[in-house]
């Protein structure tokens, strides 16, 4: 039963890849969409939106049975296997698959041949790390590590050859972004033949410490991790205003209950947060 005091409100939680979920994919969709992809769904709830030449489909599945909820795959034409993959899991913010799927979407309108087989490495990358942000990298057997300075990311990279076969289970990706301290944790991965541009998206987007917009109740707020920062969002003008409206309003008509009191108790709890609408999509079976 909920519990009629565990009121909540906007917050800016920073940095952003430790704001958690938001329960919906749209915003990561809607650059898809927006772009003339195609929406479809399964009979479970899943979502799917495919390239209009069906080489790029992204999946937001809160009902998968794999525990990823983002699965994004490549592929030469609409019956070949995945040239490549990317799954990112249940607790991550959907801002930051956002910044991934607008820019599939902008290489896919110039050139669906590039994100299909775009040039990998990732070397460059993990260098850059090292050399420009700080991290430090640890060596082990047949991975090589690197830590964030404030150790709230690592980066995994598998080393040595990896069977194409073996990457697409979900097991043995290539690279593997570990995010979050012990508790709070959530993980993307991508396998080899990720084309190294993305990958530099990729992982701007997840090292990003902006903060990011989330209504929580006070229930909520409590269990973001201690490395979090969650400042109050003030209400706007046109909210301070419609809460003054209809207050007034309530205190004109007769009624039993006590009318709400005008100030700062009642805009505590007022969000201008909306969700995404996504159009509704036709139905189709599971995407593969």
């Amino acid at each position: 039963m909920p519990n009629p005091t565990d009121h909540g409100r906007d917050y800016l939680v920073a940095p952003r890849f430790l704001a958690g979920p938001t329960y919906t994919g749209d915003l990561a969709l809607v650059p898809l969409l927006d772009a003339g992809w195609t929406l479809s769904h399964d009979e479970l709830g899943n979502t799917y939106v495919t390239a209009p030449d069906f080489t790029v489909r992204v999946g937001y599945l809160p009902e998968g049975n794999r525990g990823d909820l983002w699965m994004i795959t490549a592929h030469d034409d609409v019956f070949a296997p995945a040239t490549w993959q990317v799954l990112v899991d249940l607790a991550a913010p959907p801002e930051i698959v956002a910044e991934l799927t607008t820019a599939l979407a902008a290489a896919h309108s110039a050139s669906p041949a590039s994100v299909v087989h775009g040039p990998t490495g990732g070397f460059g990358l993990t260098d850059r790390l090292l050399d420009e942000a700080d991290w430090r990298q640890e060596g082990k057997p047949a991975m090589a590590v690197f830590h964030s300075p404030d150790g709230l990311i690592t980066l995994h990279r598998r080393l040595g050859h990896l069977r194409h076969d073996d990457e697409m289970t979900g097991d043995l990706e290539r690279w593997t972004f570990v995010v979050g301290p012990p508790g709070h944790q959530w993980y993307a991965a991508a396998t080899s033949d990720f084309p190294g541009r993305f990958l530099d998206t990729l992982t701007t987007s997840i090292t990003n410490p902006a903060p990011v917009q989330r209504y929580l109740r006070r229930s909520e707020l409590a269990k973001l991790p201690a490395q979090a920062t969650a400042t109050p969002v003030a209400p706007t003008p046109l909210e301070v205003a419609r809460v003054r409206a209809a207050t007034s309003r309530s205190l004109s008509v007769p009624h039993t209950a006590p009318a709400p009191r005008a100030g700062g108790s009642v805009l505590a709890y007022t969000t201008a947060t909306r969700p995404v609408t996504l159009p509704k999509p036709a139905p189709s079976g599971r995407a593969r």
